[in-house]
């Protein structure tokens, strides 16, 4: 079985060694989050043997001590695969799969982490169904027999997993290959795991919409519903997924197009080409990308952001605080488990995306969402990127709407900041 009952809400985040180790692990302010994740583990393909990177050992040894000194009962997983790792090898094989528990369940031990996360990005056929949730399975007996063993409720390790926007993953035809509604797969994450993290990212960037910008991580979509990802939600909770089970991803970065025709259309969907295939952390958006004079439009039908250059042709799409913020909120009122970050090392130095989230859920709101007010919601401070902290405070006005969308426009130059809002979440101002 799952080990013992969740949190109110899952506040986690997921810390990726490598882009992220410009930053020190001691900096995440861990106080903002229940579970952090160090990912990512390496599965050697041809055993099913679990190891840190060599180049980053130390780090992920101590990893869990380490954020811990700033708050002591924050819960550290352990993520194995990650981006561009094919575990299909090992998933098929009954000796693989069982390397692959045992060393990971060591390696928990060993240095003192809560759990362990499969990031398997992603199943791509359907014959991996079956074994997928053999593995989920087999897993979480080994967890409940080393926990029978240790007969210490505070050593019972915690089993997520993370997986796609939607619970069909399509093939470049839009034909589905792998399929998480499987009714084997479905029992396995109901009654195994204590949780998935649903990767709802993605929806559009340069490799999959070349031609033309997007609402990157959009929440909602009347233009291509199968785009955002309150339709993929929905879809796994229809699907037989409870609700609490699944932890929704709020992603820290966004993606950057070159407009075609910037002085006539600078929008969503506007013809432009790829700037770069790479995800550019929110960071880096605020200290490279709106430098000089731009213009930040916030659309709350969408729960996204764009800025691009005035008299320019560069565009960017992302989440901003108040994008986080709404989809947190969100979540609450769907009842889902919680929210992780993907990824916390991408947040500015003001670590505003992961204090958003954080405040969208404090006071026990995911109990009482009825008691989120004006004087117990977020700062306005920490809801836009440190660049806009000051000016924001000064010129943002809001009215609160439930049922129309509109947009915030901001033009920022290196002196000035003018920002005019109506928007549908929730009195966050």
């Amino acid at each position: 079985m799952a080990s013992s009952a969740s949190p109110v809400v899952v506040k986690a985040g997921y810390w990726f060694f490598g882009p992220d180790l410009n930053r020190q692990i001691a900096e995440i302010p861990s106080e903002l989050f229940t579970h952090l994740y160090a990912g990512f583990a390496v599965v050697n393909s041809d055993t099913g043997g679990v190891t840190f990177p060599p180049e980053y050992e130390e780090q992920f040894q101590t990893f869990p001590d380490t954020v811990r000194v700033r708050n002591p009962s924050v819960k550290t997983l352990l993520s194995i695969g990650g981006d561009g790792t094919d575990l299909s090898a090992v998933v098929a094989s009954s000796d693989k799969r069982k390397n692959l528990i045992t060393e990971s369940i060591d390696l928990a031990k060993k240095f003192h982490f809560d759990g362990l996360d499969l990031c398997w990005l992603y199943p791509s056929k359907a014959d991996q169904e079956g074994p997928f949730a053999s593995l989920l399975n087999e897993w979480r007996s080994a967890l409940d027999l080393d926990f029978a063993e240790t007969t210490q409720a505070a050593n019972k390790l915690l089993l997520t997993a993370a997986v796609f926007h939607h619970p069909g993953i399509p093939d470049k035809d839009g034909s589905i290959t792998f399929n998480y509604l499987n009714p084997a797969i479905i029992t396995a994450v109901n009654v195994k795991l204590d949780w998935i993290n649903v990767l709802a990212i993605d929806f559009y960037s340069p490799s999959n919409s070349p031609e033309q910008t997007g609402p990157v991580h959009a929440w909602r979509n009347p233009r291509e519903q199968n785009r955002c990802g309150s339709e993929g939600i929905k879809k796994w909770i229809d699907g037989g997924i409870a609700a609490n089970k699944l932890v929704l991803g709020l992603p820290f970065y966004g993606y950057e197009w070159i407009l075609t025709n910037p002085s006539s259309l600078s929008g969503f969907f506007a013809p432009a080409r790829a700037a770069s295939e790479l995800p550019m952390a929110y960071r880096d958006i605020l200290d490279e990308f709106l430098r000089g004079t731009y213009e930040t439009v916030y659309d709350s039908q969408y729960y996204a952001v764009y800025s691009h250059k005035i008299n320019g042709d560069q565009w960017i799409g992302y989440d901003d605080g108040l994008c986080i913020f709404g989809k947190v909120r969100e979540a609450i009122d769907l009842k889902l488990g919680g929210y992780f970050a993907w990824r916390v090392g991408a947040d500015d130095n003001y670590w505003t995306l992961s204090r958003s989230a954080s405040n969208a859920v404090r006071d026990n709101a995911i109990n009482n969402p009825s008691e989120i007010t004006e004087e117990s919601t977020i700062d306005k401070s920490i809801m836009v990127g440190d660049h806009q902290q000051k000016s924001d405070q000064n010129t943002r006005t809001s009215t609160t709407s439930t049922t129309t969308s509109t947009t915030t426009s901001t033009t920022t130059t290196a002196d000035t900041s003018t920002h005019t809002a109506s928007i549908n979440i929730c009195n966050i101002l």
